[in-house]
């Protein structure tokens, strides 16, 4: 079951305790405060597992391309709901060395940002839910907000006890500059009930220090994804959009008693089709092409515009062929102390 179904039914309200106060339930903002809100969504999208790759290789190993058209962007909804397979996610930060490990827990998790633009399109708020694999596993909210302004005219964060206190923490990646000139566009805020919970739960300096670092960890690395997938979003030739209607098989469902299914988008990467090389062995320029070899999908820019360049073969069959090439690409493992501030783990609470 997609996890914008999951959300949509959740409606108990989240009660937590105080450790001092047992008895008395503290309600902070849960996933039932948005069910509705994600069942009204006009416009939701899930992405497929190779569009999911496909935005993080271009977040986490072509940052700068990514940080170089931030300028292009926009949000391109009032309201949306973007969905992805976590694992892919983790998958590919592992193996940029963008986290410093794996994170085996992700098989099968599913997480979904609910996302509120701004009436320019110049910024947005959301939400970010996740849950495992199994049926029975509850639906997590981030206590965080997250906050993205295309313009980056955020200030600079406050302290810790101002963080509790509703203002917005930031991070960075200081061996990346890509990487951190994307985090710069991201400020991260607790909501007013969990703020509140854990100003109440959090007496003691350490004590909030790992409440906020583990809830930065749980998200921080999430915008980049999403920042790549609204750039896929509009260039040209990059995805494929297939509408999913439920309308059929609601139908059955509503005969049995069951809640409907909600209508989405899936969307994929434009990544199987290769051109034929164009005819001809010698390049406009008048320089003889090479042998014929296979060129990879990219992302190109030209001033205002950005599209998908499509796999394609380029050269002369005539000067031979290029049957098999070996691309190995290496990035520096961060150290200890250059991981993305606030953060030492990238595993999900």
């Amino acid at each position: 079951m997609r996890l914008l179904d999951r959300v949509a039914r959740h409606h108990a309200p989240l009660l937590l305790a105080l450790e001092h106060h047992p008895a008395v339930p503290f309600e902070v903002t849960g996933p039932g405060h948005y069910a509705a809100r994600v069942a009204d969504c006009p416009l939701r999208f899930v992405l497929g597992d190779d569009l999911t790759r496909a935005c993080a290789e271009l977040a986490f190993a072509d940052g700068a391309r990514l940080a170089g058209c931030l300028d292009l962007l926009r949000i391109p909804a009032r309201q949306m709901w973007i969905e992805w397979n976590d694992e892919v996610h983790q998958r590919v930060m592992y193996e940029t060395q963008s986290a410093p490990g794996y994170d085996a827990a992700s098989s099968g998790r599913r997480v979904g940002v609910l996302l509120d633009g701004s009436p320019d399109g110049y910024g947005a708020v959301t939400r970010t839910f996740w849950a495992d694999a199994a049926e029975s596993a509850d639906v997590t909210l981030s206590p965080l907000e997250t906050h993205i302004d295309l313009r980056g005219e955020f200030a600079n964060a406050p302290d810790l006890p101002g963080v509790l206190s509703g203002g917005f923490a930031g991070v960075a990646q200081r061996d990346d500059a890509a990487m951190t000139c994307l985090l710069d566009h991201v400020r991260f805020r607790f909501d007013d009930s969990w703020a509140a919970y854990y100003r109440a739960a959090a007496i003691h300096p350490g004590t909030q220090r790992e409440v906020l670092h583990g809830s930065l960890a749980a998200v921080a690395r999430d915008p980049p994804l999403i920042l790549a997938f609204l750039l896929l979003l509009v260039a040209k030739d990059a995805i494929r959009r297939v509408p999913v209607s439920r309308a059929a098989i609601n139908r059955k469902r509503q005969a049995h008693g069951r809640p409907p299914l909600l209508d989405h988008i899936e969307v994929r990467a434009s990544l199987d089709s290769i051109q034929q090389s164009e005819p001809g062995g010698f390049e406009p320029a008048g320089r003889q092409s090479p042998r014929l070899h296979h060129v990879r999908g990219h992302l190109v820019r030209r001033d205002d515009r950005i599209f998908w360049r499509v796999p394609h073969l380029r050269g002369s069959a005539a000067r031979g062929m290029v049957r098999s090439r070996t691309v190995c690409l290496s990035f520096a493992r961060p150290r200890a102390g250059d991981a993305i501030a606030y953060s030492a783990e990238t595993n999900r609470l």
